[in-house]
């Protein structure tokens, strides 16, 4: 079992300009990503007393946040992106994995159902996004 450094763990997503090109989350402190199997319940009389299951409906979240960087070397901040990308009610494209490709990646697609950006007083200003799924996640060995 290879054990790796959590900070190698990056979200990218595809640009709202349709460019080909995707971009890591930049200054991200923390990544995670979210898969969960809905259960049906088909417990009867004939279940000698034990609950029955069977699998329902997939579904899977994606969210992060990081450090707010209002200045960027292009012509928009990775907010920016996300910001026309929600507001557009546009589909973002994903990729969840190590920087340096290993193991396994996960792409997809999903609308943005959040988006926060905060700043205390003598603190960093930073922002948070959520990413609901939308249709079948896809894991793929790299």
């Amino acid at each position: 079992m290879a054990i790796f450094n959590g900070t190698n763990l990056v979200l990218k997503l595809q640009a709202a300009t349709g460019a080909a090109d995707e971009f890591k989350l930049m200054h991200s402190q923390n990544v995670s990503l979210s898969y969960n199997v809905d259960t049906i319940d088909i417990t009867n009389k004939d279940s000698s007393g034990n609950r029955t299951l069977l699998g329902g409906t997939k579904s899977f979240s994606l969210s992060a946040d990081g450090l707010m960087d209002f200045v960027s070397s292009g012509s928009t901040t990775d907010v920016d992106e996300i910001f026309t990308q929600s507001r557009d009610r546009e589909p973002v494209t994903f990729t969840f994995a190590l920087a340096t490709p290993a193991g396994y990646k996960y792409t997809g697609s999903g609308f943005i159902t959040s988006l926060e950006i905060s700043g205390g007083t003598e603190d960093a200003p930073t922002y948070s996004v959520s990413i609901e799924g939308s249709g079948d996640i896809l894991q793929t060995a790299v």
